[in-house]
């Protein structure tokens, strides 16, 4: 089973034609005054552009996240994507860090608007609350990924330049993001909407887990075990009781609505590819086998496997889907936390139990605790497999100690393990905050 969250590429102007109320009665029709928007007719489209801008934002931001790590690598010819795939993840003139972070801000901004708008809304109506929840989820999600992903980040309000939140605050982010998160659950589950409440307890049980991360990356990550989910564990037991299968909470896309940059980049354009790790690829870079076998039964990896086929729109051997969906959150996700904070607390069975029924969904053979392969050993590996293309290896790499070999010595990734994407030039430039001309008058 899984649970889509679909993002059409239509412009809040076009779903608000569609809601009855002629909005569209402008000069230029290209152009929707900020008064319609904030019209109550407009709701339910300011929700669903905002989550447009959020996919946007997401895919564009995870693909340099990833070839940093060692989940995608540069096989084309702009040297920017090889600085990331050598480590050098810090340089804010890195072209394509700088053509992403637009769509980040966007989706940032977008986010927060839509739920300051159904706030108003929704505490006139309560007709409003769903659209209200929905909001506060997306935005929840929006500030998770870039408390996930960014060194540092601005926020503005359109009209004054933000200043950076600063490294050493950014786990603030990770924080509103949870905020947003606890309203839409309550808001959710005020409703009866038990399957957006899912969703909602999905997504906050990862910010949960990403906010604990984020404490051992920062200053600087050093290496080290399982870490204890002590405020994931609710949600995570809640979406594993509630929906069973393999269950995923997904942002989709399709090549007649809304595209998926880095999906096409690494499908179809091939500037990018699935690192040498895990697969193999024949003179044309297509992926003609598995590199990476289980480590229990010693043959090519079926988590691995299965998400490669979704990926690739069925078959991994094939050239490509222009339009996989990104996977937010997952049974398998929720698992991986209980397990690893099993595995922290001594708790050996509970560890092997959930490590045997994420195996179980790809017909793996059961792991057995204290044989050839180690604890912890397992837990990198099935977490590796299993959080495939989520936008947190990079994350997990740091608070392991687990380097590419791609990386340079004198990279930011070797020199200061930790450092994430950072403020790019078009904001530097922008920011009177950053550029040095300062903000007064």
């Amino acid at each position: 089973m899984k649970n889509r969250i679909t993002a059409p590429a239509i412009a809040v102007a076009a779903v608000v034609a569609l809601s009855g109320c002629n909005l569209l009665d402008v000069t230029n029709p290209n152009s929707l005054v900020e008064e319609s928007i904030m019209l109550e007719a407009a709701a339910n489209g300011v929700v669903n552009g905002s989550l447009n801008r959020i996919s946007n934002g997401i895919s564009d931001v995870w693909e340099g996240y990833l070839v940093t790590s060692d989940e995608l690598y540069w096989i084309g010819s702009r040297d920017a994507w090889g600085q990331l795939d050598q480590g050098y993840v810090g340089n804010p003139e890195n072209e394509f860090l700088d053509g992403a972070f637009p769509s980040l801000g966007q989706g940032v901004w977008m986010a927060q608007n839509a739920v300051e708008i159904l706030s108003e809304h929704a505490g006139n109506n309560s007709a409003f609350a769903k659209d209200l929840a929905r909001a506060q989820l997306y935005n929840g999600m929006m500030l998770m990924v870039t408390g996930e992903v960014q060194e540092d980040m601005t926020f503005s309000n359109k009209m004054d330049d933000g200043a950076p939140v600063g490294p050493a605050a950014m786990s603030g982010v990770l924080d509103r993001a949870i905020s947003n998160l606890d309203a839409a659950v309550s808001g959710f589950q005020a409703l009866g909407e038990t399957d957006l409440e899912i969703n909602a307890r999905a997504v906050r049980a990862r910010a949960t887990m990403s906010r604990t991360i984020w404490n051992v990356l920062n200053p600087n990550a050093t290496a080290g075990g399982a870490l204890t989910f002590a405020s994931s564990l609710a949600d995570a037991n809640f979406v594993i009781g509630a929906t069973g299968g393999d269950w995923q909470f997904q942002l989709k896309f399709s090549s007649g609505s809304m595209s998926c940059n880095m999906c096409w980049n690494v499908n179809e354009r091939k500037e990018n590819q699935i690192d040498l790790s895990l697969v193999t690829v024949d003179a044309s870079n297509d992926i003609n086998g598995i590199a990476m076998n289980d480590p229990v039964s010693g043959v090519a990896d079926l988590a691995l496997i299965k998400r490669l086929n979704q990926w690739k729109g069925g078959n991994y051997l094939t050239s490509g889907n222009q339009s996989p969906p990104l996977v937010i959150s997952s049974e398998r996700l929720m698992r991986l936390i209980v397990a690893e904070d099993a595995l922290a607390n001594g708790n050996v069975a509970a560890f092997e139990a959930q490590i045997d029924a994420i195996r179980a969904l790809d017909g793996e053979v059961e792991f057995n605790s204290g044989g050839a392969v180690s604890d912890t050993a397992m837990l990198m590996h099935t977490r590796r497999m299993n959080v495939f293309l989520m936008g947190l290896r990079l994350g997990d790499m740091y608070r392991w100690g687990i380097t590419d070999p791609m990386w340079h010595s004198a990279s930011d990734a070797i020199l200061t393990p930790g450092h994430m994407l950072p403020i790019t030039i078009v904001e530097i430039r922008a920011n009177c905050n950053l550029n040095g001309q300062g903000c007064a008058g």
